[in-house]
């Protein structure tokens, strides 16, 4: 599977490989509007070489900003962002309640931190795999819930294309969360219906514990 390097180093290459594909777009509407690169060079005041290296996508030749400019002067609209696929960088307090958990149900349990979803293009990872022989539980740290139906969709659709039997999310224990959770007592019901103590106990006894819980630390 995957570590974080190599997700880092798929993730540039898909920005170069992006980076290519505005460029082409970008001469192919040139082309369509019956300009030369000397036209769109006079529009935005730089040179015919800069224009020529933004077309090839050439590393390092073009900001978001550039692009926009260009896109402007041959009838494009640029427009980008980010979305969320999981498998950045733990903050420390994630990697504390990890932590904690770990020192309260033993060492009964293989540990992955940041474990991949095994699926090609997916960046996408547990914050924690716990495996035995006979069962596997997912692990979602969770220091703060802002939106906690959205996160708890997010979490249970991770399971469901990661192919997990059990999802367990470990939250932190503020009045906050507790707050956010009772919100959210209809969704918890069907979805994560095992509480605190039962959750503990099986994950100590390193058995499954038979549906999705959540531990509040």
């Amino acid at each position: 599977m995957p570590n974080r390097t190599s997700r880092i180093n798929d993730a540039e290459i898909a920005g170069h490989r992006l980076q290519s594909e505005l460029g082409r777009e970008l001469r192919d509407a040139r082309l369509a509007r019956g300009l030369r690169q000397a036209d769109v060079s006079r529009a935005l005041r730089i040179s015919r070489f800069q224009v020529s290296r933004t077309e090839r996508g050439d590393r390092g030749s073009s900001g978001l900003a550039d692009l926009a400019r260009y896109g402007a002067v041959v009838g494009l609209k640029f427009h980008a962002r980010f979305y969320p696929v999981g498998g950045g960088l733990r903050d420390a307090a994630q990697l504390d309640l990890l932590r904690r958990l770990r020192a309260r149900i033993g060492d009964r349990w293989r540990w992955q931190l940041e474990a991949p979803l095994n699926i090609a293009g997916d960046l996408r990872a547990f914050d924690a795999l716990l495996t035995r022989p006979e069962a596997t539980v997912a692990i979602e740290a969770i220091t703060r819930l802002r939106d906690a139906q959205a996160q708890l969709r997010a979490a249970n659709l991770k399971q469901r294309d990661g192919n997990v039997p059990r999802l367990v999310l470990l939250i932190k224990g503020t009045q906050h969360n507790r707050e956010a959770l009772a919100s959210a007592a209809d969704v918890l019901a069907t979805t994560f219906p095992l509480g605190t103590r039962a959750t503990l106990a099986a994950l100590s006894e390193g058995t499954d514990p038979g549906h999705n819980g959540i531990v509040l630390l």
